[in-house]
């Protein structure tokens, strides 16, 4: 199987031009656009726009983007996979992760993989900035939200859903988007303040604001818990808040746009078996989650 004009596509992609994007792998610029050509006719779309100053995803590539990584992650695990002991061996893993996902979802899959490589060292870090893999030594990360760092490998792992919270008295005064739209809002660092949303078949943008932003999302749900504001909460986040009752679900109906859970390490893991099943452990503990979300989002 040739993966190079997946590999070309993906790099054109995360680094905006096509010159950098050939540096990187070390092609002729002439090389890649080719290969980005034969893919488009070949998938019979557009999946990039050339600017001015580099080259733009269409949504139709943005689309493709996220399968373009998962089907070269697969294909370059397995390779590995089939050769046997060519496959890089990790004998300590240490990985960073957001609070609220360290929290709700990382403990079993980390669990389940020490059994599976009883001797890997495993040092879990939480961390609620984006660390560095490279100038802190790490060898992976879990992050939410879209990948930043052009030279990582890069694995989705799921997409989670978002939800409108508040404490449940401030819940019930807010009956239509026009009263959303007045209450101010828990922010989270490195989360975008418009979102786009769908509210009983139509587009809506949800605008929240506010002058208080706090590191995660668990301490903004806190925050809201106490006080008359809201937050956009990941749904494994919102979770136990509303188990318990100390935040209510703010206008079910509005569907907000969900954030993909990733995977990322440097490439020199790339291949990695250890970060293969660790990927596969998260990923199927995030689906449980989601099912669960979602079984809870009929009830008001």
């Amino acid at each position: 199987m040739d993966t190079s004009k997946l590999s070309s596509f993906i790099a054109a992609a995360e680094a905006g031009t096509l010159s950098l994007a050939a540096r990187r792998l070390g092609v002729q610029l002439s090389t890649m656009s080719r290969q980005i050509a034969d893919l488009e006719r070949t998938l019979g779309a557009p999946l990039l726009v050339r600017t001015g100053r580099g080259v733009r995803v269409t949504a139709e590539g943005g689309r493709f983007l996220v399968r373009a990584r998962n089907i070269l992650y697969e294909f370059e695990a397995g390779a590995v996979e089939v050769r046997g002991s060519a496959a890089p061996t990790l004998t300590q893993l240490r990985i960073s992760s957001p609070p609220d996902l360290s929290l709700r979802l990382l403990p079993a899959p980390l669990v389940d993989l020490a059994r599976r490589y009883p001797d890997l060292a495993i040092e879990a870090r939480t961390d609620s900035r984006r660390v560095s893999l490279a100038e802190e030594e790490y060898d992976a990360a879990i992050r939410l939200g879209p990948l930043r760092d052009s030279e990582l490998v890069a694995r989705r792992l799921g997409a989670v859903s978002r939800w409108v919270c508040a404490a449940p008295e401030v819940a019930k005064s807010i009956r239509a988007l026009h009263d959303l739209a007045r209450r101010p809002c828990v922010l989270v660092s490195n989360v975008p303040g418009d979102l786009r949303a769908t509210f009983r078949g139509r587009q809506v943008t949800v605008n929240h604001t506010g002058r208080l932003r706090v590191a995660s999302f668990l301490e903004a749900a806190e925050v809201a818990a106490r006080s008359d504001r809201i937050v956009v909460l990941p749904s494994f986040t919102a979770a136990a808040h509303l188990e318990n009752g100390t935040l209510a679900r703010v206008l079910p109906a509005l569907k907000l746009p969900t954030l993909d859970a990733q995977l990322v390490h440097p490439q020199r893991h790339r291949g990695s078996l250890v970060l293969r099943d660790l990927g596969d452990l998260v990923a199927a503990a995030l689906e449980v989650a989601e099912r669960a979300g979602n079984a809870k989002r009929a009830v008001p």
